[in-house]
């Protein structure tokens, strides 16, 4: 089964529609009903890359540079974690 378009799988697992469903961490760990017991294993996890960029006809791309390397730096690796997600190694 599919979900509809911005029914989140974990939503169904915890109504109990569905019996298994696999969903991004970020995305599954704060749902009411939804109790994450951990990763999967490493060799069948589907890891997400997330990038940035600065469009050249920016009008701030100062502005812009200066939150990618906010949202690269060290100050924000715990509160990544606290999200689901894991810094770039």
């Amino acid at each position: 089964m599919v979900p509809p378009p911005g029914v989140p799988v974990g939503s169904l697992v915890a109504a109990g529609k569905v019996a298994l469903g696999f969903q991004q961490l970020s995305e599954l760990m704060n749902l009411e009903g939804i109790a994450v017991l951990g990763p999967l294993p490493a060799a069948i996890q589907t890891l997400t890359v997330f990038s940035g960029g600065i469009c050249s006809a920016s009008s701030r791309p100062d502005e812009a540079r200066a939150l990618l390397q906010f949202m690269a730096s060290a100050q924000v690796i715990d509160m990544k974690r606290q999200h689901g997600m894991e810094p770039p190694r």
